[in-house]
């Protein structure tokens, strides 16, 4: 199966900042991330990003636009020098034709980014800025430290605020020895008030 999929996969290289797709460029097939970072992202009608995923090694993006025979739904953009696997439309739905055990795994990986992304909207519609930010460092939490592989306004865009307002939020965890900041790493000192926070209760 995955000399099959070598066969008609391409190696994509992308510098930091370089698009690899616009949002209404007509789709020719769909990415995984070999290594580096991605962004999804949608702009609103005043130019505001909003970023739908960060996706890192192993991740794929643009398969419903793929399967749905459109444009591209969303921009991408390399955030540091990244590596991707590239899936060629044509070559890659003939493929599935006659290897089931692959659909069968499209379908997998579709209904994990499809709950990532129910996910993301209920915390959006859901909690606060607060509860937001509590609920993303718990998720990306590993040991004690949460090291950020983007910079802090894509994580404030990811979570629907702006920087400003992000900034404030990790002085004030800080400030209730929740959490400390040392450049890109986030140092959690007190996980359960994190926990109390992304669950809504109050801080003071």
């Amino acid at each position: 199966m995955l000399e099959e999929i070598a066969e008609v996969a391409r190696i994509r290289e992308f510098e930091a900042r370089q698009t690899i797709f616009n949002e209404g460029d007509p789709c020719t097939g769909f990415y995984a991330v070999i290594d580096g970072t991605v962004k999804v992202y949608r702009l609103s009608a005043k130019g505001k990003e909003h970023v739908l995923h960060l996706l890192g090694p192993g991740d794929t993006f643009a398969e419903a636009a793929m399967f749905l025979d459109t444009d591209f739904l969303a921009h991408a953009t390399a955030i540091k020098p990244s590596r991707t696997l590239f899936l060629p439309k044509e070559p890659f739905l003939g493929l599935l034709k006659h290897r089931t055990e692959i659909a069968v795994r499209m379908l997998a990986s579709m209904a994990i980014i499809l709950q990532r992304m129910v996910s993301h909207v209920e915390v959006l519609a859901l909690k606060d800025a607060s509860e937001r930010l509590a609920q993303f460092l718990l998720e990306k939490q590993s040991e004690s430290a949460v090291r950020l592989r983007v910079p802090k306004a894509v994580i404030a865009s990811h979570l629907g605020i702006s920087p400003e307002t992000l900034s404030r939020l990790f002085l004030k965890m800080e400030g209730l020895g929740v959490a400390r900041v040392s450049g890109r790493t986030i140092y959690v000192e007190d996980a359960e008030r994190l926990k109390e926070i992304a669950a809504g209760k109050l801080v003071e």
